[in-house]
């Protein structure tokens, strides 16, 4: 079969399936079957659609962080490179119209090709909304799924079994000239081929490619397409000490790896366990060692809960919104649950989303953060046209943001707490909207300076808001007391500037009640809602505004520099830890685990190191995991005690090698097991995947670099490529028009990257995929 029409995907998880998907449908309706067959290859060692972190066999414990109603493969009437829909009757001046498929008529074909069911009429009321495939949430109605889908998390593996379905009508809607080809295995290499020049015929131009898979297939593709996702990462010199001090000394150290995949199993129970880490893998973490070792979690005051309530709904109960015990969990421990030594940068885990079944998440408009407005600061009519904003971040963008944080942070607070305020609260809201139109009509930089000296100084400055001083007076004034204000500090960071003296239960100043405290009001901030919680109101506004900001950064309207130094220097960690929680559930039940004895918590700014008595100490420590006998000092309040594993008093039959510290809290805590729970860190230069590190090395690739304001360049954390379809650009700047790139590498040109489109929204990822197929079957 001629390579001049095949086609390499290497990675078939969501963002694969999405180049395929739109391979099949565009070649269903634009490519001639008389130019010959095309040949889809399909390179990855997990089934197509779910890959490895969505594979089908993982706990059904385990549960995606989005809703069941935030997910699709398939495009849908949202998508606007798809022109004109069809029609109830089918016809379309669009992708559709007659194909030849494997069988039946051209109208049969039709549907086929565009993914059409008979099986979701029913529950869309005889009108099927896509013409192409279902979302997740239409799958999930369809097979009789009955919990709400805008507030239900479901399970990795459900999700795993949408994708694995929607590769499976894919592969079936495919006509009979595309022939698609699963290889099993992962690619170690892509080889650049020679041209070859026949006598008689002009030399190709760019010749096709060679990719040898570790079982020894090899493939030549006219195309290539790299959509590997997350990918291993070489250790840091500090993890990579741990490791070797773990190996030696007979204890465990797990590095940064997707929870599932990492070997848990050989934690003993009652190790004494230190984890590093308070994001989304840490809550698959203590799935594993808590559910999958026969814990269990039920409703608090009423019966056990069954399993598929947990593991599928995954939202407290809530029957009293609002109250100190809503959604609350006890947890029934197994006896074979390590002990947890729970600790982080901050010290905290990131806010918990506010969606439950009284209150799914829904679309909050934007008031000041608005395109328009930012035309307006940059002096466009509109933001169509081909000038570019070129906005600053930090000067220009986050001073409306803020302004909407404020306006729906006390609109809800003058709902729900109205005494809260000494006057009018309308007053906050004029000053809000007088300090954004002083904003907007303030003249640039360079017009109220125009003999600056410095060109490159002047074009960063931007606008300097100098409202703050105003807004904190009117602000002291009509909210008197400091808890009612909004503190987007004390939000992000309440530890800082806190001191404990001790972690035990009970004890004057302790870490452990404080944390008790900051999760039981986040998970009740959660349930209550944005309509009844302020703080939880700025969810919404941070949703939406990121949303509109991954627009603008796409479409090259924000200042490079101000993207990687603002967005990405302090903005995306912000909004992270409030917008990027776990389901309220996972934070009932770290709760129940605390109340248990299971989890402890180490304190903020922690710090790892060898325990220099590791012979000696053995498990001995204090009740809250401080070493005793003197190898630390004890906080106030803190007794001696005898070894402490866990509620049954049993010990850790591995040795205490480990010793960790927070700046904030007295004492030490020893471990034998140290699991590093952050996300693998996405960076090119850290790559340890054989795939993409050997292409760094012989530089097919290379990291994407920006050019700062003093004139140093940078190097990012993701692939240099072309501006969509994303061709790939090697270390001398040239681009192969044979090669692209999606998924996680693209963080260089996009930010926020998604795991997979939310549907009816227009969604940038297919749009992705879509412009990669079309370059694809123009060049095949």
């Amino acid at each position: 079969m001629s390579a001049d029409h095949s086609v390499a995907i290497i990675g078939v998880g969501p963002r694969g399936l999405s180049v395929l998907e739109r391979l099949v449908a565009l070649a269903s309706t634009r490519w001639s079957p008389a130019r010959g067959p095309i040949t889809v290859h399909l390179i990855d060692p997990y089934p197509p659609g779910a890959g490895i972190v969505w594979r089908t066999d993982q706990p059904t414990s385990l549960l995606m962080n989005t809703t069941i109603g935030e997910q699709t493969i398939f495009p849908d009437a949202s998508c606007s490179f798809l022109g004109e829909m069809p029609d109830e009757s089918g016809e379309s001046s669009g992708e559709t119209g007659e194909s030849t498929g494997r069988s039946g008529s051209p109208a049969e074909a039709t549907d086929r090709d565009r993914g059409t069911s008979g099986d979701r009429s029913a529950e869309s009321g005889g009108h099927d909304r896509s013409p192409f495939g279902p979302s997740m949430a239409e799958w999930y109605r369809a097979r009789g799924g009955t919990e709400p889908v805008d507030s239900t998390f479901p399970s990795r593996t459900l999700y795993g079994e949408y994708l694995r379905d929607a590769y499976a009508r894919i592969r079936d809607a495919a006509p009979d000239f595309v022939d698609i080809v699963e290889h099993r295995t992962r690619a170690e290499s892509v080889i650049d081929l020679p041209a070859v020049d026949l006598p008689g015929e002009p030399a190709e131009a760019v010749p096709p490619q060679l990719v040898r898979c570790e079982d020894g297939t090899t493939i030549i593709a006219a195309a290539v397409v790299l959509a590997v996702g997350h990918i291993p990462s070489a250790p840091t010199e500090e993890r990579a000490r741990l490791a070797a001090y773990a190996q030696r000394s007979g204890g465990i150290y797990i590095p940064q790896s997707l929870p599932a995949e990492a070997p848990l199993t050989e934690v003993p129970p009652h190790a004494r366990v230190i984890i590093r880490g308070m994001g989304l893998n840490y809550f698959d973490v203590q799935t594993l060692l808590t559910i999958e070792r026969g814990g269990r979690f039920d409703a608090a005051g009423s019966a056990v809960r069954s399993d598929a309530t947990v593991r599928d709904a995954a939202a407290p109960d809530a029957d009293v919104p609002g109250t100190a015990d809503a959604g609350a969990v006890l947890y029934t421990a197994s006896g074979t649950e390590p002990v947890l030594f729970l600790g982080s940068r901050r010290g905290i885990p990131y806010r918990s989303k506010p969606i439950s079944d009284s209150h799914p998440r829904s679309s909050w408009p934007l008031r000041y953060f608005t395109k328009d407005n930012v035309a307006l600061l940059a002096g466009l009519d509109d933001l169509d046209g081909d000038r570019l904003a070129a906005a600053r971040f930090n000067d220009q963008l986050w001073p409306l943001i803020l302004a909407d944080l404020r306006f729906a942070y006390y609109r809800t607070l003058a709902r729900t707490s109205p005494e809260a305020f000494s006057d009018d609260p309308g007053r906050l809201r004029e000053a809000i909207a007088e300090a954004v139109s002083r904003h907007l009509t303030r003249r640039t930089w360079q017009e109220t300076h125009p003999d600056a000296e410095s060109t490159t100084e002047s074009s960063r400055q931007g606008r300097v808001t100098r409202e703050a001083f105003a807004w904190a007076e009117i602000e002291e004034e009509l909210v008197p007391d400091p808890a009612h204000r909004m503190s987007l500090h004390d939000l992000l960071d309440p530890l800082d500037g806190l001191e404990f003296p001790t972690r035990e239960p009970g004890a004057s100043g302790s870490l452990h009640d404080w944390m008790l405290d900051f999760l039981r009001t986040d998970l009740r901030d959660s349930l209550a809602g944005p309509e009844a919680s302020p703080v939880k109101a700025l969810f919404m506004v941070l949703w939406q505004a990121r949303l509109l900001l991954k627009e603008l950064i796409a479409a090259g309207h924000i200042d490079p520099v101000s993207v990687d130094m603002e967005i990405r220097g302090w903005f995306e960690n912000f909004v992270s830890g409030i917008c990027d929680g776990p389901p309220p559930r996972r934070i009932a039940e770290l709760i129940a685990l605390a109340e248990a004895g299971i989890v402890r918590f180490i304190g903020p700014d922690m710090h790892i190191g060898e325990n220099p008595a590791a012979e000696t100490v053995a498990a001995v420590g204090n009740a809250d995991g401080s070493v005793a006998d003197g190898l630390a000092e004890d906080g106030p309040g803190e007794e001696s005690a005898a070894a402490d594993s866990g509620p049954e008093g049993t010990e850790d039959p591995l040795p205490q090698i480990f010793a960790v510290t927070s700046a904030r809290v007295e004492g030490t805590i020893t471990g034998s097991v140290v699991i590093d729970a952050a996300s693998p860190t996405n960076s090119l230069a850290l790559a340890a995947d054989v795939l993409i590190h050997g292409m760094v090395d012989r530089g097919q690739l290379t990291p994407a670099r920006l050019t700062l304001d003093d004139g140093r360049e940078k190097r990012l954390s993701g692939l240099a490529v072309t501006a969509r379809p994303f061709r790939t650009i090697d270390q001398e700047g040239a681009e192969h028009p044979r090669r692209f790139a999606l998924s996680i590498q693209l963080s260089a040109v996009q930010w926020g990257l998604a795991i997979a489109a939310n549907p009816e929204s227009d969604a940038a990822t297919l749009a992705d995929s879509h412009a990669a197929a079309e370059a694809i079957l123009d060049l095949i």
